[in-house]
């Protein structure tokens, strides 16, 4: 099954860290370029293969990227396989699980293979897979991903989410529980609420999530992820849309996440004094035994107590928070490349929902800017589902 090399392997060191934070080991996502993959640029897509050191076929996927950086992706009302291309190029990304791939030492060399020989290392644990170009060998036929787009839905081993109509966020979650092996609905909607302060700071101007409008033009739901690309704007009112972007969604067993490029032409207080969104799930009655916590900042409140209507002040740029049981919950990390500086007034929230929401608590974070100099910024949010809590451990990738 394994073709070997008629030349003696030549080792290449090449490291590179997989751009993804991690929540638990078992789905944590290992994402490999072609660039890191010389011997297989060039080689026929569908002829791809990632295998265990047993020869056996570990379930994954190919997504092509376009010159521009954007994903081929094959569904929807505007799809961009006419970008595709039938070879494998330094851009494409290899993409599997870390549990997928087998236990390594180092006192246990590779052998001599016709494809790349690719060692993962988190710490001191390290696996291995081999990656080829031979379509005799047939493909796994797991799949860790479901998604039914006319729902609206996916599911994973570990959570599901619905999906609201021309939005990326979600209207419901659930977390699964392996001791009973059905999942817990423990979210409504997903809060959004913007402010922006004009002339001065004297005028406010509010918005929520029924204004944030994303279409959902393309996707692709493969074994491993699934990523939607919509044309996301704000919905102003009279008819009035805010700047469009395009913005991709990205769901893996585990770990949902959406990365967001924004440009400011000029300064951000030529028109505004101040602005924040905050985000915050609306928990359900199910998630009353909970808490919500953030060990960064050393905080933690029963979602059940007394500790609500708070702003905890903290500047939430790489700040994990929580809410869970110990044993069933989720995780929120935010990123950015903003300079802390302007992003003074930042926080977590806790609050109680307003009647029209229901649920028993809303629990998220706030992000306020100030006065943040023109140029580009990258605002990424990965949302994490149990089991485990807070390992953000990252995955290096040698190839030999």
């Amino acid at each position: 099954m394994i073709n070997a090399a008629d030349s003696s392997v030549v080792l290449k060191y090449i490291f590179f860290t997989v751009i993804a934070a991690v929540f638990s080991s078992a789905a944590s996502p290992v994402i490999i370029t072609g660039k890191q993959l010389p011997k297989l640029l060039g080689k026929p897509v569908n002829s791809l293969r990632v295998l265990d050191l047993k020869g056996n076929a570990v379930p994954f996927q190919i997504d092509q990227v376009t010159p521009s950086g954007e994903y081929v992706l094959s569904d929807g009302d505007r799809p961009n396989t006419h970008e595709a291309r039938m070879e494998f190029g330094e851009k494409d990304e290899v993409v599997f699980l870390w549990d997928d791939a087998d236990l390594y030492s180092d006192n246990h060399p590779p052998q001599k293979y016709s494809g790349e020989f690719a060692v993962l290392s988190r710490g001191e644990n390290k696996r291995a897979v081999i990656i080829l170009s031979d379509n005799s060998i047939p493909l796994s036929k797991k799949r860790y991903i479901e998604y039914d787009h006319s729902k609206q839905r996916i599911t994973t081993p570990y959570y599901y989410a619905d999906f609201g109509r021309d939005r990326f966020h979600f209207v419901k979650a659930g977390i699964m529980d392996p001791q009973t092996n059905k999942y817990v609905g423990l979210t409504n909607e997903l809060r959004v609420e913007i402010l922006l302060r004009a002339a001065w700071g004297l005028i406010p101007v509010r918005y929520s999530e029924d204004n944030i409008v994303c279409l959902v033009r393309r996707y692709k739901a493969g074994p491993i992820r699934l990523i939607r690309m919509g044309d996301f704007y704000l919905d102003l009112g009279m008819g009035m849309k805010g700047s469009k972007a395009a913005v991709n969604q990205i769901c893996y067993p585990q770990l949902v996440e959406v990365p967001v490029n924004i440009n400011l032409p000029v300064r951000f207080r030529t028109f505004f004094s101040q602005a924040y969104i905050e985000m915050t799930p609306v928990l359900r009655e199910e998630a009353s035994s909970f808490k919500f916590s953030a060990a960064d900042r050393s905080f933690t409140f029963p979602i059940a107590g007394d500790k609500i209507d708070t702003l905890h002040s903290a500047i939430v740029n790489d700040k994990f928070f929580t809410v869970s049981n110990n044993s069933l919950g989720y995780g929120w990390l935010l990123s950015t490349n903003m300079n802390p500086a302007h992003l003074a007034g930042s926080g977590f929230v806790m609050r109680r929902p307003s009647n029209r929401r229901g649920g028993i608590a809303e629990c998220g974070f706030r992000l306020a800017v100030r006065d943040v100099p023109k140029g580009s910024y990258r605002i990424n949010n990965k949302v994490f589902f149990s089991p485990g809590l807070d390992d953000r451990s990252r995955i290096f990738v040698k190839v030999l």
